[in-house]
């Protein structure tokens, strides 16, 4: 978490002395920052309050058969659903998903629900639906579980091999 602080913060000074040199817009860069974290901040807050609500209430018994490195083909299968019914954007999903990582879900349960949730993510399927048409919509399902579960085999066999 530091490196991804110290990157973020790194590339924003970066940015903010381009900017300042360039275009003397640099002000309005800060004012739009904060006009959008004002904007997400409840969501912001909420999800984390969510995320950390599973992480204590998800019983261990549960994690450890359902979803852990030894369910096995159960948690991937589990993963990819629960990353397909997870109807949420990036700053609820991101914080879900890694406070079932921290329950002890297994990292082949993750990836799956990770690539399930990007590929498959209830959330996207209204516009999707609306703008490419039910039939691309079903094609792109049955086309796209297979790879999430191929990304949590893979995930499954790497874990088992290096870790």
């Amino acid at each position: 978490m530091i490196t991804s602080t110290m990157i973020l913060t790194v590339s924003a000074l970066a940015l903010f002395l381009v900017n300042w040199r360039q275009n003397g817009e640099h002000i309005e860069g800060l004012k739009q920052g904060v006009i959008l974290l004002l904007q997400t901040l409840t969501l912001i807050v909420g999800a984390f309050i969510l995320a950390g609500l599973i992480e204590v209430l998800m019983p261990v018994e549960f994690v450890r058969s359902w979803l852990s490195a030894e369910a096995g083909i159960r948690g991937i299968f589990l993963g990819t659903i629960g990353g397909m019914l997870l109807a949420v954007g990036p700053y609820a999903a991101f914080p879900i998903i890694a406070s079932i990582m921290a329950s002890g879900a297994g990292l082949a349960t993750i990836i799956a629900t990770v690539t399930s949730w990007c590929l498959l993510g209830m959330s996207k399927l209204p516009y999707e639906t609306a703008f490419l048409g039910a039939g691309f919509v079903i094609k792109k399902t049955l086309i796209s579980i297979p790879f999430c579960l191929l990304a949590g085999f893979i995930a499954y066999a790497l874990e088992i091999l290096f870790l």
